[in-house]
């Protein structure tokens, strides 16, 4: 039962963070006491987290946070450095266009807003941090997809795909043809899929290694970002893209000196 799940989360929630509050560790007795638990209830949940990595335990036997929630801290902080870095990129190119300008990483088979820097347009386009949409809508997922390994890209290919509007090119030949313009021209353009009368222009970011770690995109009202306007905002774009995928390899190399 849904309401079922939910209750059984928040008592997850609650035993990870009892175990985040005792850096010396706690007992089996101190889980069931605290959190008001059965025995049953709460080895069961201790035992469940362990498996996953998210509980651990110490010499003397009491469960402590696992080396999985160090490791969700550490992406977390490696992920918002990199929104502080971009972020500048973002501003400069939102005070270029006067449009909405986002970068976006990608998380499992979905692409994830992580900073923005909004128009100052009365209208204008605007995201949640946070916002969520599959990689195959929208110019943004669509130019990561296509800088994916092939292997990476047959096992998503291989799930459903829902179609979210009529333009979407949802079948895998298609979708290849788009994915094949986006690495041949550096970008991608989509008009009206994630939202109605918007028009949005996106290109990828780069890692060290040359892999896809997500990518900008310039978005606004199709009114404003015209087709006449398509090739000064690609150029403008691709330059801040290059420079910031320039910056992150002169990042790490620094970074393995001082190491």
């Amino acid at each position: 039962m849904p309401g079922t799940e939910i209750k059984v989360f928040g008592k997850i929630v609650q035993v990870i963070e009892l175990l985040a509050t005792s850096p010396q560790g706690a007992t089996l007795r101190n889980v069931q006491e605290t959190l008001g638990l059965s025995k049953g209830t709460a080895f069961r949940l201790l035992h469940a987290l362990e498996e996953h990595g998210v509980a651990g335990r110490n010499e003397n036997g009491t469960y402590v946070l696992g080396n999985r929630v160090y490791w969700w801290g550490t992406r977390y902080q490696q992920e918002r450095d990199l929104a502080m870095l971009v972020r500048p990129h973002l501003e400069e190119l939102r005070d270029m266009t006067s449009e909405t300008a986002v970068f976006a990483m990608m998380m499992g088979d979905q692409t994830v807003v992580v900073e923005q820097a909004m128009s100052r347009h009365m209208t204008s386009t605007r995201f949640d941090i946070g916002f969520a949409a599959p990689l195959h809508t929208g110019a943004t997922g669509r130019v990561m997809l296509a800088h994916l390994g092939p292997e990476r890209r047959k096992k998503l290919f291989g799930r459903r795909r829902d179609r979210s509007a009529e333009r979407t090119a949802v079948q895998r030949q298609g979708l290849e043809r788009e994915l094949a313009k986006c690495r041949a021209q550096g970008f991608a353009i989509s008009e009206g899929e994630r939202l109605s009368s918007t028009t949005s222009i996106a290109a990828p970011v780069f890692g060290p290694n040359k892999e896809v770690l997500g990518a900008i995109s310039v978005t606004g009202p199709s009114v404003r970002l015209t087709r006449k306007r398509y090739k000064s905002i690609a150029a403008i774009l691709l330059r801040k893209t290059r420079l910031l995928t320039q910056q992150l390899s002169s990042r790490e190399a620094a970074e393995k000196r001082a190491g």
